[in-house]
């Protein structure tokens, strides 16, 4: 048995990637069942994986049954074995439910509930113990195993999507655990916060609306949750003018609002307005020319700003307004010939981004404090990675792609850097990539062979030394 094709284009009979084969192969026309005896997985023709008993029913109805075992062993838990029974209630429900084992722990009980409708699909996974946690919820630094008592300990996770129109869509997500240290103890998440979301979203031709809000539990043990944002509403509203002034250009209007609560800290509101226009021309020489004029005027109201630890990201309480302008020329200028057997491009780009000084500090920072320099944002026309921050001043960016196909192979490498014109002190972090006139050096180089592998690299020099301050790779 096998999933994957064993003909060719052109119809030839081919070895297929993996295939089940077996002894004895029996099929049960009662049972609508197959039954292997003495089967093995073999991958490219080599055999790996042994499946004793292994069966399966046939067709597209499915049955209920044991799933394969999982094996595995951490030095926290020590030896794992979980045995997942699959039930099938209806052809659009099932159930499995997946009792886990430790030997240096207590077993926990894991349960995962699916449902596909007509209008959209849900899945609710839960995990369940019973033994001691520690009392991390407001507790002070320091809390022991001693101060620890027994409880219920889990975690929820569940997701969900319906489309109540072709343009109309309704989503959600609960994710919330009992204590702070469930999902690091059974080795199920290592994350430290948790994000609850539901939304409704509505998309057009050339409109977009959404109305969502969210909610996070932190689950650092040192973390206040009363510090932590709750989201609502958030409300994103986007429309798309083409061809305004005849010439092929575009003008894309967006309003937004959001209103951010704490129980114990800074509580922020915020609406803006913003329109953007851009126009994009080929030359004569081949050279591709893009405009851009960008404008956007924004009202903020915070209060609590005390409770915010880091003076940059509180702002002035009460009502605070702001205007941004920004206009843009993005220049590129692709060479194309023969390398060997294919096709090599090689395009220099330079861009100018201009805007007048921005009010940043006087506004409060809730969404552009992750701020990193890579190939990704290097020509954004703002580089921070939220609506709080905006990059003024004017400054040069400048880079050059590469791109190399072959039969069966391509490369694309890109390689840039940004000067800023300004010697007043930036707003960026220390360590972004950013802070100085002269940015670091980012690019990416992406080697695919056929459909079947890909590597990306991705880094960040220094702008100096040429140090590495970055480097990702990605298969």
């Amino acid at each position: 048995y096998t999933g994957c094709s064993v003909e060719d284009s052109e119809g030839c009979p081919k070895e297929p990637t993996w295939q089940i084969n077996a002894v004895r192969v029996v099929y049960d026309p009662t049972r609508e069942r197959v039954t292997y005896r003495n089967a093995n997985i073999e991958l490219f023709g080599l055999p790996l994986i042994p499946l004793p008993g292994f069966s399966h029913p046939v067709g597209d109805n499915g049955g209920s049954g044991l799933l394969v075992p999982n094996l595995r062993y951490d030095r926290n838990n020590g030896f794992e074995v979980a045995l997942p029974y699959y039930f099938k209630l209806a052809p659009n429900r099932d159930l499995t439910i997946t009792p886990h084992v430790y030997t240096d722990t207590l077993p926990m009980l894991e349960t995962n509930f699916r449902h596909l409708y007509d209008r959209g699909a849900y899945q609710i996974t839960g995990y369940v113990t019973h033994g001691r946690r520690v009392a991390t919820g407001e507790s002070p630094v320091g809390t022991t195993i001693a101060d620890s008592e027994k409880d219920i300990r889990g975690y929820l996770d569940a997701s969900g999507a319906m489309q109540l129109s072709p343009e109309w869509s309704l989503d959600g997500s609960i994710r919330v655990a009992t204590d702070r240290t469930f999902l690091r103890r059974y080795d199920i998440s290592r994350e430290d916060r948790l994000r609850s979301t539901i939304g409704a979203q509505r998309i057009g031709e050339n409109s977009y609306f959404s109305i969502r809000g969210w909610a996070v539990q932190t689950l650092r043990l040192n973390e206040d949750q009363g510090l932590q944002p709750i989201a609502l509403p958030e409300i994103d509203y986007r429309r798309r003018i083409a061809n305004l002034l005849g010439q092929g250009d575009v003008l894309n209007v967006q309003l937004n609002s959001l209103a951010i609560t704490r129980t114990e800290g800074q509580d922020t509101q915020r609406a803006f307005a913003s329109a953007e226009w851009n126009l994009r021309r080929i030359t004569p020489w081949g050279q591709e020319v893009a405009l851009t004029a960008y404008a956007r005027g924004d009202i903020y109201h915070t209060s609590d700003v005390l409770a915010t630890s880091v003076p940059s990201y509180r702002g002035d309480p009460g009502f605070e307004g702001r205007a941004i302008a920004a206009v843009a020329v993005d220049v590129k200028w692709p060479f194309i010939g023969t390398f060997l057997s294919g096709t090599q491009r090689l395009t220099p780009r330079v861009q100018v981004v201009a805007s007048p000084h921005v009010r940043n500090l006087d506004i409060p920072n809730e969404d552009a404090r992750a701020v990193d320099l890579e190939d990704s944002n290097l020509f954004a026309l703002n580089r921070f990675p939220g609506y709080d921050r905006f990059e003024d001043s004017t400054r040069f960016t400048y880079g050059l792609d590469w791109a190399i196909s072959l039969p069966g192979l391509t490369i694309d490498a890109t390689v840039g850097q940004s000067y800023r014109l300004s010697s007043q002190p930036s707003i960026f972090p220390d360590g972004t990539g950013l802070t100085d006139r002269f940015s670091d050096i980012v690019g990416r180089t992406e080697i695919r062979f056929r459909d079947f592998v890909s590597f990306t690299h991705r880094y960040r020099l220094d702008k100096d030394s040429l140090a590495v301050r970055r480097n990702e790779l990605d298969a």
